[in-house]
């Protein structure tokens, strides 16, 4: 028989996706980093033009850490650069 406090709550967030808590604001070259890793992704074939311009001028107005993240999480992580 489950009891209601059988499974973890999810994490609280905000009315905007944000989370509650303390977020990490991004930095300049954070977001530089992440429109950056999103035009490699049309290079790749990974994303359309027009997916990476509306992510792109997502990641240059994003605050926080957490809304650069969700704007590539679909994506594999870079690879990793040459020895």
């Amino acid at each position: 028989m489950d009891t209601p406090h059988a499974h973890a709550p999810a994490p609280a967030t905000r009315a905007t996706g944000q989370p509650i808590g303390n977020p990490q604001r991004a930095s300049d070259t954070d977001r530089e980093n992440t429109a950056a890793r999103l035009r490699d992704a049309v290079g790749e074939g990974r994303l359309t033009l027009a997916e990476a311009d509306e992510r792109i001028a997502a990641a240059y107005t994003a605050v926080h850490h957490h809304e650069l993240a969700a704007l590539a999480d679909d994506l594999p992580a870079p690879p990793p650069p040459p020895a």
